[in-house]
């Protein structure tokens, strides 16, 4: 996407994109569609933003005036994740091309507007297509708006009210083949302040969104702190705020910033963690503005900037709420915050299902307004995460399922005692029971959002009690275990298993408090061991599995602070020591465990597929009863 040549008399309009996110994490796909009078003159769709062979941004388009100088040109810019069904920004534009002059419009596709639209479906929830076979896009604003900042305007703008294009303006300085500068978003706001933004009543009885400088009265820039969108590194995420402009910030009475309305909206919904204000300086650091791109791999300006240390843990999804349970799919992570608790210990109903991509972004709401979630189960093949919630009460526990591609969430069976954790199983759900002491089961039809359960819910063990208050349980495709917390440092746990529809037997007895276990499985998906971790115990222990037979208790790990999550791949046992703050593995053969991460935050559950491990960091105590520190974080490490 070049500058088109200009001669003779006719105007042009200059059409400039870029962004403020990371690409291709948060945006890998760009279309961009131009109409004059209904008739398309420009459609192309670019895609793989971010790696070595595709465009690069800031870019620029130009349209040279029509015959008939008054015809309106409308832009829409569609940016997507995933696929072309994974809308998730529409930008547009409604103007004129000058004539007699080069004018510059900038078409910045922004994180505030991250989530302002959407494919189209039809009843049944397949997604509505064109004639072309193009997805059919609606924005969250209303006809003839446009979502700038978070907020919709009109989308309308008069051609005269347009600068004249500067190629150095639009560059850094430099023409756009990496000659120019650019804002090194991690290096720059490495020594930044944490604020939060509020609202302010003016004088006029409207409101602002504004926030405190910080003492010092010198040239600064300011950056949203993201859950996941935008620029990542070890100190977290970064969407920066071009100045002076009303879509960035812009001072006012000396002391405070003005900012979009929307960044107080989404930290009050809890979506944005706040703002980071630092000291402008130099070169890639001085002032952001409009004509300043920001650095990264899809800079088509400088080319000189900090990059992510991916040999170190880094976080994937921030400010999260008591994270309980994670699991990792080809389709993305999915965990459960299990959301504040009030002054008694309870829930207060603002648990939740969340996910993301395997390569980060901003965290997606899969459920809401849950009351004691405790985890979930991902089945890819019917487009379902089943998860279990506790319920106020004793018997008001639920499992429920939501589809991620279209939100809709489904009670599949309610009045349950206190579910916790829950597996997918070929045709059926297995999920504990901690009242009653009993591990259930239920055959379920359909598929997808149609999906129901089958008859009554049963016992795998009726008339047996093989342990005190059932924990977590895992599914392979011939096996399942799940292990008994027991008494809390009692030492009356326990862990059982099952093949099949035999008999389910106890394969470990007297374990101080198991809590995480994982499969290893061959390349069949057929289970060749079970391993755990015993929270209390402090230890990590495997029973190897055959065709015919569980075999004895090992305790491959002693002495282990507080060790609360496990997993496993092809070559190691991996498990996280809440006591220490450590992540450690280990070669399944045999051999002595390393540290591979230290200085985690009270980390729990984790797991691993075949590019990186994956765990959930707990985060701070509450301070006090109701009000939780929301700093806890879904972290990644490269293998």
């Amino acid at each position: 996407m070049g500058a088109a040549s200009c001669s003779g008399s006719k105007g042009q309009l200059m059409l400039v994109f870029q962004t403020d996110m990371s690409l291709p994490k948060d945006i890998d796909a760009i279309r961009l569609l131009v109409t004059v009078e209904g008739a398309v003159v420009f459609d192309e769709t670019y895609r793989r933003l971010g790696e070595e062979d595709s465009i690069k941004l800031p870019a620029t388009l130009g349209f040279l005036t029509p015959d008939d100088p008054s015809l309106p040109l409308r832009l829409r810019v569609i940016g997507s994740r995933g696929s072309d069904e994974g809308v998730q920004v529409l930008r547009e534009v409604v103007t004129t091309v000058p004539d007699g002059r080069t004018a510059m419009l900038q078409v910045p596709i922004q994180f505030l507007c991250y989530g302002s639209a959407e494919v189209e479906r039809d009843e049944q929830g397949n997604v509505k297509r064109d004639a072309d076979g193009q997805v059919v896009v609606k924005s969250s604003c209303a006809e003839g708006q446009t979502c700038i900042a978070g907020s919709c305007v009109v989308a309308d703008l008069p051609s005269d009210d347009l600068p004249d294009f500067v190629r150095a303006e639009v560059f850094g300085g430099g023409s756009g083949a990496g000659d120019g500068l650019c804002f090194d978003t991690l290096s720059c706001f490495g020594q930044g302040a944490a604020t939060q933004p509020k609202f302010m009543a003016l004088a006029d009885g409207q409101r602002a969104c504004v926030a405190d400088v910080p003492p010092g009265g010198a040239a600064l820039n300011v950056a949203l702190r993201t859950q996941g969108g935008g620029i990542c590194g070890e100190l977290g995420c970064f969407v920066p705020l071009d100045a002076g402009v009303d879509a960035g910030w812009k001072s006012i009475e000396g002391d405070r910033l003005r900012l979009p309305d929307a960044v107080c909206d989404r930290a009050e919904a809890g979506t944005l963690l706040g703002l980071t204000i630092a000291a402008a300086g130099v070169d890639t650091c001085r002032q952001k503005g409009t004509d300043l791109p920001t650095c990264g791999p899809w800079s088509s300006s400088g080319v000189q900037y900090t990059q992510a240390d991916v040999a170190r843990p880094l976080p994937i999804a921030l400010g999260l709420t008591h994270p309980v349970a994670l699991t990792v799919a080809p389709s993305g992570i999915y965990w459960i915050e299990s959301g504040k608790f009030d002054a008694s210990g309870a829930s207060a109903g603002e648990g939740a299902v969340k996910s993301v991509p395997l390569g980060g972004g901003e965290p997606k709401s899969l459920a809401t307004n849950l009351v004691a979630p405790r985890d979930l189960a991902v089945d890819e093949a019917s487009d379902l995460v089943f998860f279990t919630t506790a319920g106020a009460s004793v018997e008001e526990g639920a499992l429920l399922a939501v589809s991620p591609s279209l939100g809709v969430v489904t009670t599949l069976l309610g009045e349950r005692r206190l579910p916790d954790g829950i597996a997918r199983r070929a045709g059926s759900l297995l999920w504990a029971e901690m009242w009653g002491d009993e591990l259930m089961t239920i055959a379920t039809t359909g598929e997808g959002t149609s999906l129901t359960v089958q008859g009554q819910p049963s016992s795998v063990s009726p008339g047996a009690t093989l342990g005190k208050s059932p924990h977590r349980v895992e599914a392979t495709v011939d096996v399942a275990c799940w292990t008994y917390q027991g008494t809390l440092a009692v030492g009356d746990g326990a862990v059982a298993c099952q093949r099949g529809t035999a008999p389910p037997e106890v394969i470990a007895q007297q374990q101080l408090t198991p809590r995480a276990l994982a499969f290893d499985v061959d390349a069949d998906g057929r289970a060749t061991a079970v391993y755990w971790a015993s929270f209390d115990g402090g230890t990590i222990s495997r029973v190897a599995i055959d065709s015919s037979a569980f075999g004895a208790p090992e305790v491959l790990f002693q002495d282990q602070p507080l060790p609360s999550g496990v997993a496993v791949d092809d070559a190691h046992v991996y498990w996280s020591n809440r006591g220490d703050g450590t992540i450690l593995r280990a070669p399944k053969a045999g051999g002595a465990a390393e540290v591979i991460a230290s200085g985690q935050r009270r980390p729990g559950a984790i797991a691993v597929d075949g590019e990186a491990i994956y765990w959930l960091n707990g985060g701070s105590p509450d301070a006090e009863p109701g009000v939780p520190a929301r700093d806890g974080a879904l972290m990644k490490l490269l293998k």
